[in-house]
């Protein structure tokens, strides 16, 4: 009875915990209509990236958050790119409001949820993001944004880009 027991705990403790893929990589074009290839991108260094929808108040805040370390990170190799997951209809709300907040971080459109769900995501949890490391390594995923969240962040981009031990 007992090993039964514990059979049935490991093997449901296995099924109900999901992780990304380890091994992310797509190929796809962002909003202005560049190719990006995800794992070119990891040849410079860490990538964080990052699913909103554009009725997110989180979401919004978030971007306007990262658009600073972007801007701050870019050169010593970070890179962030925001994933719209909205359908279809909303595509051209998506590159308004981009245009609109003069984002600089490249915006890639989702509609089919395809490299959302290659990366775990789950439908309810916005924002959702996950930062991957130059070896392409999982190093972190987050669920939610609020203000300060950003400080811990910059801590996680500078221990990745060797700024910080």
């Amino acid at each position: 009875m007992n090993n039964l027991l514990f059979s049935i705990i490991v093997f449901w403790s296995f099924t109900s915990i999901s992780y990304p893929q380890s091994s992310i990589n797509f190929t796809v074009n962002d909003i202005n209509g560049e190719e990006i290839v995800f794992s070119s991108l990891l040849e410079k260094g860490p990538v964080m990236l990052a699913f909103w929808r554009s009725w997110c108040p989180s979401c919004k805040e978030e971007q306007k958050a990262m658009q600073e370390l972007y801007e701050k990170y870019k050169s010593s190799g970070f890179e962030y790119i925001g994933i719209n997951v909205d359908n279809q209809k909303s595509v051209s709300k998506v590159k308004a409001y981009v245009a609109a907040h003069n984002f600089t971080f490249k915006v890639i459109l989702d509609t089919d949820k395809k490299i959302f769900e290659m990366c775990g995501g789950i439908d309810e949890a916005m924002p959702y993001s996950l930062t991957v490391d130059k070896n392409g390594d999982i190093i972190s995923t987050r669920i939610g944004f609020k203000s300060g969240d950003e400080h811990f962040i910059e801590e996680e981009i500078k221990v990745m880009l060797g700024l910080k031990q």
